[in-house]
């Protein structure tokens, strides 16, 4: 329940005129994006809503990531984050997303171990745990 005192952390507006079927205008702060939900193969005016979420949840892992490894090593070399929404095909199996972490350069294996816990908890991750099992795993350097 919402309080007086309650800090915002975050807020956004989506206006979805009545004009349009599903294309709305984000904004949040001075930033102003547009989201889509095609129908019918069409290619639409900007990513869904899901794809928000996925980017979301990748570029904070990878930010996450960055404060240890910088602060850890004097070179760290490329983060990638790679975010995918599983949802099977067996009856009464849990969606889930999967996040694959490929790092540049070959972390000590006890910097590996840290690092697969500093991304479990990243804010994002932390945020969305409650909705969607998030599996992690690290790939060797690419």
């Amino acid at each position: 329940m919402e309080t007086a005192q309650d800090h915002v952390i975050a807020s956004a507006r989506v206006v979805l005129p009545a004009t349009e079927r599903r294309r709305t205008d984000m904004t949040t702060r001075d930033f102003t994006f547009v989201a889509d939900e095609p129908h019918n193969g069409a290619v639409g005016d900007g990513p869904t809503p899901t794809e928000y979420l996925l980017m979301a949840l990748a570029s904070c892992t990878a930010q996450t990531l960055r404060q240890y490894v910088d602060y850890k090593y004097d070179t760290a070399g490329d983060i990638t984050v790679e975010i995918n929404y599983h949802e099977p095909e067996q009856e009464g199996a849990a969606r889930y997303l999967q996040r694959t972490i490929t790092l540049s350069e070959e972390p000590d294996p006890d910097d590996l171990k840290v690092m697969h816990d500093i991304a479990e908890k990243s804010p994002v991750t932390l945020l969305i745990q409650f909705a969607w099992s998030v599996r992690t795993e690290f790939v060797g350097p690419r």
